[in-house]
C-alpha cells in the first residue's frame, strides 16, 4: 500500500511540475526505485530503445522549435535558447518518469481489476512501436497497418 501511494505522489508530482530542477529528482528516484523493484529493468529497456530514440529525436526537434529567448548556441539560421533547452529538459524527463512509473507498476502488478486487463494490451502495444518501420519498409497504407497491428495484439492475447 505504500508503494502505491508513493507512485502516486511521484506521477501527481510529475505531472504537475515545471521545475527541471524537481523533474531531475524524480528522475533518479524513479530510476533507484526500478533498480529496487523491477528485475526485468533491462528488457523493459532494450523493448524501449526505437522509442527513446523516436521521442529523443521530436524533442531535439522540441529544441529548435522555440527560437525565443537567451540564445546559447547558433547553427546557421537556428538558434538554441535557453528555454528551448528548459522546454527540452522538462518534455524529456517528464515522458521518461512516467515510463519508468509505469515499469513499476507492471514489474509489482499493483493494477488490480478492470484495469489490468488494459496493462497487457498496453504491454503488447510497446512491443509492437518498432513494427511501425513495416509501415514504411512496405509503403502499406495506414488502415491495413492498424490492421496488421489489431491481429498482433489478438494473437498475443
Amino acid at each position: 500500500m505504500l508503494l502505491k501511494s508513493s507512485l502516486l505522489l511521484l506521477f501527481l508530482a510529475n505531472i504537475f511540475s515545471k521545475n527541471i530542477k524537481a523533474l531531475t529528482i524524480l528522475f533518479v528516484i524513479g530510476i533507484v526505485l526500478n533498480l529496487i523493484y523491477n528485475k526485468e529493468l533491462l528488457k523493459s529497456l532494450k523493448k524501449m530503445r526505437f522509442l527513446f530514440f523516436f521521442y529523443f529525436t521530436t524533442c531535439i526537434f522540441q529544441l529548435f522549435y522555440i527560437q525565443e529567448g537567451e540564445v546559447i548556441l547558433k547553427i546557421y539560421n537556428m538558434y538554441i535558447t535557453r528555454e528551448g533547452l528548459e522546454n527540452f529538459g522538462i518534455n524529456f524527463f517528464r515522458i521518461f518518469n512516467l515510463l519508468s512509473l509505469s515499469w513499476i507498476v507492471n514489474s509489482k502488478n499493483l493494477l488490480k481489476g478492470r484495469f489490468s486487463s488494459y496493462q497487457n494490451v498496453i504491454e503488447n502495444v510497446m512491443d509492437l512501436v518498432p513494427e511501425v518501420m513495416k509501415l514504411f519498409k512496405k509503403r502499406m497504407k495506414i488502415k491495413w497497418f492498424f490492421r496488421h497491428i489489431l491481429n498482433q495484439i489478438k494473437v498475443k492475447i
